[in-house]
């Protein structure tokens, strides 16, 4: 009995895997993107070219303030909430104690926020997440700003 249920955890895996395998393979075998084949530095460099062009012409028409050092790129994305794909505001949403997107939440907490607004950042992250008085000592360590300080 248990070499049978052995055998047939075995042949579950292999099947697993195969499908993991094939879903794999179609997925990279896909070019939709038109992404260079090749090695991965050329494809990275041409992601950021294309992300660096998609930033320009949004923030020239006004359509892409973020709340970052180095912009996010969740915003360019078709997401529903920020951004959708045309408009970034992740700035005015800190600004007004708004939650920004997600990515920009994580950058922020890491330090990579825009420091001139380090003030605003633990309201408008309390305002998805809660936690308001660990957020202001994680800006506070963060950003050199004090707890006092902060909105």
């Amino acid at each position: 009995m248990l070499k049978k249920n052995n055998l047939i955890l075995g042949t579950n895996i292999v099947i697993i895997i195969l499908i993991l395998i094939v879903t794999f393979n179609s997925v990279i075998g896909t070019n939709n993107h038109k992404m260079p084949r090749g090695n991965m530095d050329e494809m990275m460099d041409s992601f950021i070219t294309i992300k660096s062009q998609i930033q320009g012409d949004m923030m020239g028409g006004g359509g892409y303030r973020c709340c970052l050092e180095k912009s996010c790129t969740y915003c360019i994305e078709k997401t529903p909430g920020h951004g959708e794909g045309a408009k970034c505001d992740c700035l005015a949403d800190v600004i007004n104690g708004v939650h920004p997107c997600g990515e920009c939440i994580g950058e922020i907490l890491e330090g990579h926020g825009n420091r001139y607004l380090a003030k605003y950042f633990a309201t408008a992250i309390a305002e998805k997440t809660g936690q308001k008085d660990a957020i202001k000592e994680i800006i506070s360590e963060k950003y050199g700003i004090s707890i006092e300080e902060q909105v």
